[in-house]
């Protein structure tokens, strides 16, 4: 019976907005207590993609953090699929660009993934702190990588906020919800 290792996933274009770089210096954080961990990041190899796999390669990741590049959206969701826990560090860009609701953590949590991202934007409505995800103030990778490390050993809490999320996203965010808004 081999134990499954931890799969993190992120899906977004590398721009400041989503700040990849935090989400790998925070999965950093969780490598370093579970090396077994791995994280996938999915988007188009374009803005700070570059600056990415410097640092993923600076810290010594590259075993554990792969990029995709851009996938289709049943690509996507076979990753969700999985996965154990998805992760967006999203923030307030220099310029002021913000995210309203990102797909990708809707998408995640009707999959049935628990989201560990930030408050900002429409993701504090999307994710219901400490119940079907965990959310920590911008540019806190400490307190991002110490939610992801409790999911990762806390399968069964995992578990249970991840179908809290899908059924929370189910209720507030289905098609025809948001055609009535």
């Amino acid at each position: 019976d081999k134990k499954i290792a931890p799969l993190l996933v992120a899906v977004g274009r590398f721009t400041f907005k989503k700040a990849p770089l935090l989400t790998i210096n925070a999965f950093h954080r969780v490598w370093l207590k579970h090396p077994e961990a791995r994280l996938v990041m999915i988007g188009d190899k374009s803005g700070l993609y570059q600056n990415c796999v410097e640092v993923v390669k600076a810290l010594k990741l590259e075993k554990a953090v792969s990029f995709t590049g851009k996938l289709s959206p049943e690509e996507i969701s076979v990753w969700m699929k999985q996965a154990n826990v998805f992760v967006q560090h999203s923030i307030t860009a220099p310029n002021g660009d913000m995210e309203g609701t990102p797909n990708s953590v809707l998408e995640a949590a009707a999959s049935g993934l628990p989201v560990v991202s930030t408050f900002h934007g429409g993701i504090k409505e999307a994710v219901v702190n400490n119940q079907t995800g965990y959310l920590v103030p911008e540019k806190d990778v400490v307190g991002m990588a110490e939610y992801i490390n409790k999911l990762i050993e806390n399968p069964e809490t995992a578990k249970s906020m991840g179908e809290k999320a899908r059924q929370h996203v189910l209720e507030n965010y289905s098609l025809d919800k948001q055609i009535d808004k």
